[in-house]
């Protein structure tokens, strides 16, 4: 059965939050079904769990996915798979998001690359993708950002999951062009079967 992928408008990150948690619980039940949520968040940084005290300031969401501190907003695309996972191996189920980053690269003829560690996915040593989970009853919560045409330098408020912010790219920079939204929640839809491919990912 095809994964279903659904555009929200521009939203706040509590509001998603909320009704991310509230879908978790349904599908985790069995009462719905998974699905993808595509999103541009309002400007927020959100701390995972691996967060060291100090940087948990003001203005920072804590939340239960893995990772340390990110910023979301205007010009990322984050998407969350709401979904049960294909096997009961979270190793696997990360694989499967690096993957899924890796195409969504490919369609704008760039080669990336996952991270050692399956917390993001690079291009030319550069993040354009940050991965942060939480798996809870075998079903997932929270997602993978994918930086599409960020304007400034959001990141250089924090160290964006523990690394020099310099690290940071998107892909309009890494593609020499600007990628609009449109086109990233194109890709991101072409190339969400591999979150529920029978094989392990490559």
């Amino acid at each position: 059965m095809p994964i279903e992928v659904e555009s929200l408008s521009v939203s706040r990150y509590e509001t998603v939050l909320a009704a991310m948690r509230a879908r978790h619980e349904e599908v985790a039940s069995g009462e719905a079904a998974g699905v993808v949520w595509l999103v541009e968040h309002d400007p927020v940084y959100t701390a995972g769990r691996a967060t060291p005290a100090a940087e948990l300031g003001d203005g920072v969401v804590p939340i239960e996915r893995g990772g340390k501190v990110t910023w979301h907003g205007p010009g990322q695309l984050t998407i969350y798979p709401v979904l049960k996972l294909p096997k009961r191996d979270v190793r696997d189920w990360l694989r499967r998001i690096e993957r899924f980053g890796v195409e969504i690269a490919a369609a704008f003829g760039l080669r990336a690359e996952p991270s050692v560690d399956g917390t993001g996915v690079f291009i030319d040593g550069r993040k354009f993708a940050s991965i942060g989970v939480a798996v809870k009853r075998w079903t997932n919560l929270h997602g993978i950002g994918v930086n599409v045409a960020v304007q400034g330098s959001p990141w250089h408020a924090v160290r964006p999951c523990g690394l020099s912010p310099d690290v940071m790219t998107d892909l309009s920079a890494a593609a020499g062009r600007v990628v609009t939204m449109d086109e990233a929640r194109a890709a991101a839809r072409a190339a969400v079967s591999v979150l529920a491919a029978d094989s392990d990912p490559l």
